[in-house]
Order: structure tokens, then sequence, then C-alpha cells
């Protein structure tokens, strides 16, 4: 059984978990991906499941999920499960790229946040500060107001005395890289196949964005630096995650008059300087066109590369934080002859 909730897929996952019930479940994520093409994601719930202590089943089940995410190039996620399945579903999930979700809100305000206004309060507890502490550090760059409880009393308190919070977030995990390593000097941390296809980001970024706007791109000059933070001008940034045959990330840094013209000139209204939310919503489509057009050059080359949703800031220490320290390639590029700018890094 299946049912949609906004772009998300809810498939129910019923009856005892057992290893000849991998095949169904595949069959029934794979349809409804068929059927609902524009979907940001598919959860697979647990509600209606049985676990008679086989973990064998489980890991089997893990295993076809995370196949799925990395071939279909769509999130999967796990949600609905008791406190028991949380503990065994953790482990097994640790390096997998399935996420764990105490229920559809959690799930929403992760995969779909649109789903929800901007500004809602969150309640976030884990008994594990650190996943806590990761959940509380990724909601906040959506923009909600976050509530981190310190303990398990500190929780119980604040559910008693304070029920103003939209959304209660509680035993989830995002299996998120969180503990990339640094590195400084003039190392380039990019591997070989990525600095053979830095032309096809370079190539693409032109033509996609010439295509959208109408307005004339062309690159610059580019060269092996780490992420500049200290542009003297206001920014708009969106960074996306990407791995695959090729692992890194790619961030676009639009100036604000840069990121005005732009809209303007793919939307044909006026887009005004200080609407914040419009513009960063803005540079975070144009980022998903231009790998949307990157990730269908790559195909052509039998590279599969996937591409995770935009992460948009409007602060250059920000986007620093979220993209680390290591060397990337830093390329200048021009809008009608004013400077916008890209940046590649592992």
């Amino acid at each position: 059984m299946y049912n949609k909730n906004g772009n998300l897929i809810i498939v129910n996952y019923n009856g005892v978990i057992q290893e000849n019930s991998n095949e169904i479940l595949k069959n029934s994520i794979l349809y409804q991906l068929k059927v609902s093409k524009d979907s940001k994601g598919i959860l697979v719930s647990l509600k209606g499941a049985i676990y008679e202590g086989n973990s064998d089943a489980i890991v089997l089940m893990i295993k076809l999920l995370d196949t799925l995410n990395k071939k279909l190039g769509i999130s999967i996620s796990i949600i609905d499960y008791n406190m028991e399945l949380y503990q065994i579903l953790k482990k097994i999930t640790r390096r997998s790229k399935v996420k764990l979700f105490k229920n559809l809100n959690s799930a929403n305000l992760f995969l779909d946040p649109k789903a929800f206004k901007q500004g809602m309060r969150v309640l976030v507890y884990d008994k594990n500060e650190e996943n806590s502490k990761k959940l509380s550090q990724e909601l906040a760059k959506y923009g909600y107001d976050i509530v981190r409880a310190k303990d398990s009393n500190d929780f119980k308190t604040r559910m008693n005395n304070d029920k103003d919070y939209d959304i209660i977030l509680t035993h989830s995990t995002l299996n998120m890289d969180f503990t990339r390593s640094k590195s400084s000097g003039d190392t380039l941390m990019l591997s070989k196949k990525l600095i053979l296809n830095l032309p096809v980001f370079m190539d693409t970024a032109v033509e996609s964005l010439v295509s959208f706007t109408g307005l004339k791109a062309e690159k610059s000059s580019h060269g092996i630096k780490r992420f500049d933070k200290n542009l003297k001008i206001d920014i708009i940034c969106a960074v996306m995650k990407f791995n695959g045959d090729i692992d890194g990330y790619f961030t676009l840094v639009f100036p604000k008059d840069i990121a005005v013209t732009a809209m303007e000139s793919l939307l044909g209204e006026n887009v005004s300087e200080d609407d914040i939310e419009t513009l960063k919503d803005g540079v975070g489509e144009f980022c998903n066109i231009i790998t949307g057009s990157i990730k269908t050059v790559f195909l052509s080359k039998n590279i599969k590369i996937v591409f995770d949703l935009p992460k948009t800031y409007a602060s250059l220490e920000e986007t620093d934080n979220f993209v680390g320290h290591n060397n990337g390639v830093w390329i200048d590029m021009q809008l009608e002859g004013k400077p916008f700018y890209m940046f590649i890094t592992k």
C-alpha cells in the first residue's frame, strides 16, 4: 500500500519483516516513481511492520534501499519505527544513504521544507548529543527556530511547560557526512576524474544561464584556492553536494545585484534586493538548472552522478563553513559583463 504527501511518496511495509518481502517493496517503490515523477523522496513506513528478531532481514532491506537510493538518485528514508527498531536501524544504516525520521513531519522538515512555513518552532531531542547537534544545525539552515533539549529531563520539562512547538523532532538520523577532513597548503583535493571533467561544469553553467535568462554569460578565469570568503560584496550562495562516479561540492556565488538581474530576466518581473528569501530561492533554482544540465551531459559520457538538494546562504562565512576548508577550483564568471563565481571542491 502507498500514498502521497506533498512531494513525498509513502510506501507502507505491512506484516512481518522478512527477506522475501524485499522484492515486493522494491517493485512498489519503482512503480510509484514511474507514476509520480515530481517526487522528492520515498518514505518507507514501518507503522504496520512486525519485527520478530530477524535482523538479517533488516540488513537486506537497508541494502536494497541504499542501492535504489544510489541508482535512482532519489532520497529514500524510513519512518514510523518504534524504539526497538530505531536502535537496530540506526546501527545498520550508519554507512548507508538511508535516512531515519521518526514520523512524516520530521521527514518533511528535511526532504520537503517548503511544505512548512519559514520560522516554525522545532523542539529537537536525541540522547546522542552529537546527533542532536547535527539535526539542529541542518534545520537551522532552512530558517527554522530551533530549541534543542539538553537531556531527557530537559526534554520532558519543555514538553510539559511549553506547548508552543510546531514540530517535535526526536530519534531521527540523517546519515550525512559532517566529518570531512580538512586540508591546507596548495594540495588540490579533487579526483583525477573530476579535474578532467571541470570543463563540463564551466561550459554547462554558461549555456544554462544563457538559455534560461537570455543574458550573455562567459568564463573569464579560474585558479586553485580555498573558498573566497573575503569578497567585499553582498552575495547569495547555493551549494549542492554531489556523489557517484565523481564526488564533491558545487557552489554558485551570485553578488546580490547579479541575482536580481538573473531572476528578473528569468521571471520577467521586478525583484527587490531586500527580498533575501526570494533571491535565495532563485539562486538555488539556478543551481538546480545548471546541475540538472551537468547531470545530463555526464550521463551521455556514462558518468553517473547524483546532486543533493541545494543549500542557500546570504553569507560567505556560512557558505565557507558548509563547503569546508579544502582547496578547490575557483572560477570567475561574468553575466552581462558583471562578475559572479563558481567553486568546486572535494
